[in-house]
């Protein structure tokens, strides 16, 4: 629409590469910058605002370099914005088996009531192999982790989770990795959502 979040992942108003993303809106045809997103709970090397993801009045900003769960475990921050285009921090999302140096959020995306967050380094299925964590949002406004999507065939080294997108009930997930091409001649996988809430992978797409 008329609005775009920028990341400054090197930002350092919180400390060394804490990190910030920018809103910026359109008025016909100026932009103007309507506000900075920083994390509540900012430090040094967090890198927020690595990625970023708007939809309508919600934005996610992925901090890989947060250490909650470790260090470099990742997180991903959710912002809304009310009626008067003032910007406040919705909620702040961890794997629930996070730990460190998974980069959890180094991949962010967002589309309505479901976040879709990368965590390319984590090693379900081998070193490096990658995951991908799936939240939504309730009426009241909370987060909960939905589900976490892997690679029916991962492997050590996949990175799995390097790229996301989501629209509805349609997750694409990158793995830039993966070698059915030859060496790091990457894939990309697609998951749908059922009526449930519970995700499956329909496709692998080479």
């Amino acid at each position: 629409g008329d609005t775009v979040v920028v990341g400054s992942y090197r930002d350092d108003d919180a400390g060394h590469t804490s990190g910030s993303a920018y809103v910026f809106t359109r008025s016909v045809c100026a932009w103007s910058q309507q506000a900075k997103l920083t994390a509540a709970d900012a430090a040094s090397y967090d890198y927020f605002g690595d990625s970023v993801s708007l939809s309508g009045d919600t934005a996610v900003v992925g901090s890989y370099g947060d250490d909650d769960a470790g260090s470099s475990s990742g997180s991903a921050y959710v912002f809304v914005r009310n009626t008067s285009g003032m910007w406040s921090e919705q909620a702040k999302l961890l794997a629930s088996d996070g730990s460190g140096y998974e980069f959890f959020g180094e991949s962010v995306a967002v589309d309505g009531d479901t976040a879709v967050i990368g965590a390319r380094f984590d090693d379900d299925k081998g070193r490096n192999s990658g995951s991908v964590y799936v939240y939504v949002r309730d009426i009241s406004g909370t987060w909960s982790e939905q589900g976490k999507l892997i690679a029916s065939d991962g492997a050590a080294y996949d990175y799995f989770g390097t790229s996301v997108t989501v629209d509805g009930d349609t997750v694409v997930i990158g793995a830039e990795g993966d070698d059915d091409k030859g060496s790091n001649s990457g894939s990309a996988y697609v998951f749908v959502r059922d009526s449930s809430g519970t995700w499956s992978e329909q496709g692998k797409l080479i």
